[in-house]
């Protein structure tokens, strides 16, 4: 089976790491923080929309983007962290056979740093950001269409509606993870629930 992972809130605990890169990141262009909700609302949209949420008007996204990237990956590497269980979670499911690649809205330095980072990057097949396509789903089209074999099936691991929305776009079910920054609630239209890691290996048949 393909097994199509979001990554921050699903694999990672991105919220910690964003936090302090903002907060560097606002010192530097001595502007003044916000309230922490205010400065994570837009954490896993994407790098462009977080920065438009924390810049003032007028900023220039593109200027800032390189610097803001080196400083969310010095944090990965200095505080970074999976959910407690996530390892071990990934590792079985490789174990049993299946195919894993991440989608997320990420840039791919940010994804690749991450999963080097946490000791997971050779237990996934591909890694993709989808900054690039109009929409997470275009992405998740793309790779059921490059990676899917005859016979075979996907699904999507993700914490959010834009997850859950997009596998349904292509027609897969999705397993909604409510142990991170998603709830049932918010999460509703998922064919499986994970309230923990392990939850997901129930969601996902055995290869003989």
């Amino acid at each position: 089976m393909l097994l199509i992972f979001d990554l921050d809130g699903t694999l990672f605990q991105a919220k910690p790491v964003v936090l302090r890169a903002d907060l560097r990141l606002l010192r530097e262009m001595n502007i003044p923080a916000p309230d922490e909700n205010t400065l994570l609302k837009n954490a896993g949209k994407g790098l462009d929309a977080l920065l438009y949420s924390i810049l003032s008007d007028g900023a220039d996204i593109a200027s800032v983007r390189t610097r803001y990237l080196e400083l969310v990956c010095e944090e990965i590497l200095d505080i970074g962290e999976l959910f407690p269980g996530v390892h071990e979670t990934i590792t079985q499911l490789h174990s049993d056979g299946h195919r894993l690649v991440i989608c997320s809205n990420s840039p791919e330095e940010y994804i690749k740093t991450v999963l080097e980072h946490t000791g997971i990057a050779g237990l996934f097949t591909s890694y993709r950001s989808a900054e690039s396509y109009p929409s997470k789903a275009e992405l998740i089209r793309k790779l059921v269409r490059e990676l899917i074999t005859p016979g075979d099936s996907a699904i999507v691991i993700g914490d959010t509606h834009g997850d859950i929305e997009a596998a349904h776009e292509n027609g897969i079910p999705a397993i909604a993870v409510t142990y991170g920054y998603g709830n049932k609630s918010m999460l509703a239209a998922a064919e499986y629930f994970a309230d923990t890691p392990a939850d997901i290996l129930r969601c996902i048949p055995r290869k003989a």
